[in-house]
């Protein structure tokens, strides 16, 4: 009889145990994209009109690789996860100096979701889930004008808090900065989707360790009926004197590196900046059940600090077509172009003295 009561308990035991782990889930997800790209005017000053030719490790989106934990404590509360490390799928390497680009934790209750760590800010949240480029992708990963506007897109250190009640949510960041930190920030947005429509706007401020600020604002509209996607967005971000380079986001992550000028394609001159701004409008349609076309142009201005440059702005217009072609529910193959093309009277140009290029790229990529 004891054994039986012993055998019963572990039963129970074992029973209880199953169904907590059937409450938690680990998911391991990714994507791996690799396109072959052309870029004219890529030549050094002597003979900039040079083309370039090379196999890139992320056309339409960054090659990752990412876990999310998502946990069931009952009573409409759950612990979340996510860490997440972008790679380079042509040469395997890392593709940045972070190597988890993303890591937080959370909690999702009813009242709410907070999360803590390095995470998107609430200027690329408001983008992406409101009016992002393409509808089957957010962004070009090797084009990528967004970003100019969104400040790095990214922040360390930060606290989110996050409500939606029917089709209107909202969403508060602050990060401490802690000590020689760039990442001190404070930031909202807010959102509403409604049948075809959504909107939202979103502001943010980030300071560096002199006190020195920028503070950007972005809005848009995405419009959704059947086959077409629309949208049309603006932003504009100002930044005081002398604040530290990696807060002076560039036209375009994709096209240099803000904190290394020997990456960068632009002349130094991108980096003195007062004020950009810039507007977007653009499509997706889907031609065919498999096969969608997309097209966004975005146009920037920028004025400058130094004084022999007061009263002078920097223009330029951007443009990208892309068709994306669904090989099965994970892999598609896409062909794009883009085009860049700096005003004649721009004091930024690139930095080998061309003031357009065109990039031309096919890839193929996997989500898991």
């Amino acid at each position: 009889m004891r054994f039986k009561r012993l055998f019963t308990l572990s039963a129970m035991a074992l029973a209880a145990s199953g169904a907590f782990a059937q409450a938690s889930s680990v998911t391991l997800y990714g994507i791996v994209d690799a396109a072959i790209r052309v870029e004219t005017n890529r030549g050094p000053a002597s003979d900039p009109n040079l083309s370039l030719k090379s196999v890139i490790p992320g056309g339409m989106s960054q090659s990752r690789l990412g876990i999310n934990v998502n946990e069931d404590m009952g009573g409409g509360w759950r612990a979340l996860v996510n860490m997440e490390h972008r790679l380079r799928s042509d040469d395997g390497g890392q593709a940045s100096a972070d190597f988890w680009r993303q890591a937080w934790v959370g909690l999702l209750t009813p009242y709410g979701r907070v999360t803590v760590g390095r995470q998107y800010n609430v200027l690329f949240d408001v983008t992406t889930s409101s009016f992002a480029s393409y509808k089957y992708s957010p962004y070009i990963e090797a084009f990528k004008p967004e970003i100019g506007v969104a400040m790095s897109a990214r922040q360390s250190n930060m606290v989110k808090y996050a409500v939606t009640q029917g089709g209107l949510t909202g969403e508060l960041q602050v990060s401490a900065g802690e000590g020689n930190s760039i990442d001190k920030s404070m930031g909202g947005m807010v959102r509403y989707a409604q049948g075809a429509w959504a909107v939202g706007i979103g502001a943010l401020n980030t300071e560096d360790p002199t006190g020195k600020k920028a503070k950007g604002i972005v809005g848009g509209i995405g419009y959704t009926s059947g086959p077409l996607y629309a949208n049309v967005k603006y932003g504009r971000t100002r930044f005081d004197a002398g604040i530290s380079v990696p807060l002076r986001v560039l036209y375009s992550s994709a096209l240099g590196s803000a904190t290394d000028p020997a990456s960068s394609v632009f002349n130094p001159l991108a980096l003195d900046v007062n004020t950009r701004s810039a507007y977007s409008f653009g499509f997706t349609y889907q031609l065919t059940p498999q096969f969608n076309l997309g097209a966004q142009y975005y146009a920037y201005q920028q004025t400058h600090y130094t004084p022999a440059l007061a009263g002078r702005t920097s223009k330029v217009n951007l443009f990208s077509i892309v068709g994306d072609y669904a090989l099965s529910k994970r892999t598609d193959a896409y062909v794009e172009l883009d085009s860049t093309k700096f005003a004649s009277d721009s004091v930024v140009t690139f930095i080998n003295g061309a003031r357009s290029r065109l990039g031309y790229m096919a890839g193929v990529r996997h989500r898991f």
